[in-house]
C-alpha cells in the first residue's frame, strides 16, 4: 500500500483531465500494487492508514477507482458511477444490442472509426463500462463476475 503525494495525485489528475474532462478527485488514493489505484473517502487520517498498515498489512482501502498505465488510465465501473458528473468526454454511446454484448463480455463493434484509447460506455441514461478501443473495436474490460452469464 502506497498513499499517494499530492504530486503524484496531481499527475493522475491531469491525465483524468485529459482523457474524460475528470477535474475533481475529492479523494485519498492510494495504490496497491503497481498500477490499481483506490479512493478513499474515511475518516482516518494518511498517518493513520500507514500505520495500520504497518501493524495490519492492509490488502485494500477504499473503492477500486482506475487501473494507472502510466500513459493511459482506464476507470473502473464503480468509477464510472462515483465520477458519472465529472466525465465529459471520450463517451461512446452504445445500441441496445451493443450493450447486450459488452455486458455478456464480448468486444464491441462500432458502426464507424472513432479514435484509439480509452473510451466510456454508455447506454441510455448509464455508463456501464471502461473500454478501449482500436477504431473500430472496443475491448471489454468488465470483470467475469459483473458479466451476464449466456
Amino acid at each position: 500500500m502506497k498513499i499517494l503525494s499530492s504530486s503524484e495525485k496531481k499527475q493522475i489528475l491531469e491525465k483524468l483531465q485529459q482523457e474524460f474532462g475528470i477535474e475533481n478527485l475529492p479523494f485519498l488514493l492510494i495504490k496497491f500494487g503497481k498500477e490499481r489505484v483506490r479512493a478513499f473517502s474515511g475518516s482516518l487520517s494518511r498517518d493513520e492508514l500507514q500505520k495500520l498498515d504497518y501493524e495490519t498489512r492492509i490488502e485494500s482501502a477504499g473503492i477500486y477507482l482506475l487501473h494507472d498505465y502510466g500513459d493511459e488510465i482506464r476507470l473502473s465501473l464503480d468509477a464510472l458511477h462515483l465520477l458519472k458528473h465529472e466525465i465529459k468526454k471520450n463517451i461512446v454511446e452504445l445500441s441496445k444490442q451493443q450493450a447486450e454484448s459488452w455486458f455478456k463480455g464480448q468486444d464491441v463493434f462500432l458502426d464507424s472509426d472513432i479514435s484509439a484509447g480509452f473510451k466510456i460506455l454508455k447506454f441510455g441514461e448509464d455508463f456501464i463500462g471502461c473500454g478501449k478501443s482500436t477504431g473500430k473495436i472496443i475491448k471489454n474490460y468488465m470483470p467475469k463476475e459483473r458479466r451476464i452469464k449466456n
